[in-house]
C-alpha cells in the first residue's frame, strides 16, 4: 500500500490563532509527518510511506520546501517588532518549482522569503502585549527590502506572512522600504506575491485590530486606539500610493475589481505590512494554496492509495486551509483522506463535504490527561507515532 503523509503544523490555538513563535508548543509540519510515518511503518513495514508536509506561509514555511527544490538558501538577519535580532530564510527555488500568481511558469527565478518568522505571534502573553503596544514593522520592511535587492527584473519574490501582535498599519515597513517611491523602485519589474497564512483584514469589525484583545490580551480601549492609529496610517498611505494611479486592485474571489482599503482581504497580515506591499503592486493568495503548488502536492498525490493530513485544532474547515487544500488534491483522484487532529469539533457533514473520510483526535473527550499537546514536543511525537501505528492497523490492506 502507498500512503502519503501530508500534514500541516500542529499548534495550539488558545485565542483562535495558532501560536507559532519562539517558545510555542506543538510541532511543525515536517516533524508531524515524520512521527506519523514512523508509527505507520513500525506497524506495517512493507507499505510505502511518502512524506509531503504542507506549509501555509506562516513562520517556518521555508523548512517545508524539499531540499531538491532549493538552489540557494540564505539567512537574512533582521529585527523583530521590539528589536529582537532574528534570522529568516530566503530561498531561491529550482526552475521546476517556480510559479506565478495564477499557477503558470514564472519568467524569471522564483524566491521565497519566510518573513512571517520575524513577527510571529509570541507564546508569552507579556511579550505579545509589549509588541502590540510598542512594536513596529520596520525590521520586517528592511528584510523585505534586502530580499528584493537580491532579485532581478522578471523574478518572482514570494513573501510568507501571517497574523502578529504588532499592529502599526505597516508604518514601519513602508519607512524601511524608502517610502512609496522607494518601495515601488524596489518592486519595479518584479512579481511580488504575498503568501498569506491568515487572510484577516487590517481594519473592520473582524479585522486584526479588532482581534487584538483576544489574541494579545490588551484592554479593549487599547486595542481600539491601536487600530484607529493603524487604519489612519493605512488610509494616508493609500492616498499617497493611489495619487495619479487609481486603478482597481482585484480582491481574491471577486469577479469585479475593487479598490484596496484597510478592510480588504489579507491586508492585516504582519501588522499591516500586507497592505503596504499590496499598495506597492503585490498580489496576494492564501498561503496553503501557493505552498502546495510550489512543493508539488498534486504530483505527490499521484499513485497513492491513502492520504493522511493533520492539524492542531480543527473547529471548521476554511476553504484554503492546509487540510482543505490536501483534501481537494486527493478528491481529484478519488482518494480517501484521513485527518489527524490534536482537537477536533468538526461536524460530520462539513468534513464529508470537504472530502475528509475520517477524523482521529489525539485529545479524547472526558479525560483528565491534559490537552493534546501536554508534556511537550517529545510526548506529542510519541502520541503521533502511536496514532500512525493505529492508522496503519485500520487502513492498511
Amino acid at each position: 500500500m502507498r500512503v502519503l503523509m501530508a500534514p500541516g503544523d500542529m499548534r495550539a490555538q488558545p485565542s483562535g490563532t495558532p501560536l507559532v513563535g519562539e517558545g510555542c508548543a506543538g510541532l511543525a509540519a515536517p516533524q508531524v509527518a515524520a512521527a506519523l510515518a514512523r508509527g505507520w511503518q513500525e506497524a506495517r513495514g512493507a507499505d510505502v510511506v511518502v512524506q509531503a508536509p504542507v506549509a501555509d506561509g506562516g513562520p517556518g514555511s521555508a523548512q517545508v520546501v524539499p531540499s531538491d527544490m532549493v538552489t540557494v538558501r540564505e539567512a537574512l538577519q533582521g529585527q523583530g517588532p521590539v528589536g529582537q535580532v532574528r534570522e529568516v530564510d530566503l530561498l531561491q527555488l529550482a526552475p521546476a518549482s517556480g510559479a506565478g500568481p495564477g499557477g503558470g511558469r514564472a519568467s524569471g527565478r522564483t524566491w521565497f522569503l519566510d518573513a512571517a518568522r520575524l513577527v510571529a505571534l509570541p507564546a508569552d502573553p507579556a511579550q505579545a502585549r509589549q509588541e502590540a503596544r510598542e512594536g513596529t514593522t520596520y525590521g520586517l520592511g528592511a528584510v523585505v527590502a534586502q530580499a528584493l535587492r537580491r532579485t532581478a527584473p522578471a523574478d518572482t519574490l514570494l513573501v510568507g506572512l501571517s497574523r502578529s501582535a504588532v499592529h502599526d498599519g505597516g508604518a514601519g515597513a513602508v519607512a524601511a522600504l524608502g517610502g512609496v517611491r522607494g518601495g515601488r523602485a524596489l518592486v519595479e519589474g518584479r512579481s511580488l506575491g504575498l503568501v498569506l497564512a491568515d487572510g484577516v483584514a487590517l481594519g473592520g469589525m473582524d479585522g486584526a485590530g479588532a482581534g487584538l484583545g483576544m489574541t494579545v490580551g490588551v484592554q479593549e480601549w487599547e486595542a481600539q486606539e491601536r487600530d484607529r492609529l493603524a487604519c489612519r496610517h493605512a488610509a494616508d498611505l493609500l492616498r499617497v500610493a493611489q495619487t495619479g494611479r487609481l486603478e482597481g486592485l482585484t480582491v481574491l474571489g471577486d469577479s469585479q475589481p475593487q479598490r484596496l482599503t484597510p478592510t480588504t482581504w489579507g491586508t492585516g497580515a504582519a501588522g499591516g505590512t500586507a497592505l503596504v506591499l499590496r499598495a506597492l503592486g503585490a498580489w496576494a493568495l492564501p498561503g496553503a494554496r501557493v505552498m502546495a503548488r510550489l512543493t508539488g502536492l498534486e504530483r505527490s498525490v499521484r499513485r497513492q492509495d491513502l492520504v493522511v493530513t493533520a492539524a492542531g485544532e480543527v473547529y471548521d474547515l476554511l476553504e484554503d486551509s492546509p487540510v482543505a487544500v490536501v483534501a481537494r488534491a486527493a478528491q481529484g483522484r478519488a482518494l480517501p483522506v484521513v485527518l489527524v487532529a490534536g482537537r477536533s469539533l468538526l461536524p460530520r457533514g462539513e468534513r464529508a463535504g470537504a472530502g475528509v473520510s475520517s477524523v482521529y483526535s489525539l485529545e479524547q473527550p472526558h479525560t483528565d490527561g491534559g490537552g493534546w499537546d501536554a508534556g511537550g514536543e517529545q510526548a506529542l511525537r510519541q502520541r503521533l507515532e502511536e496514532m500512525g501505528a493505529r492508522l496503519a492497523r485500520s487502513w492498511s490492506r
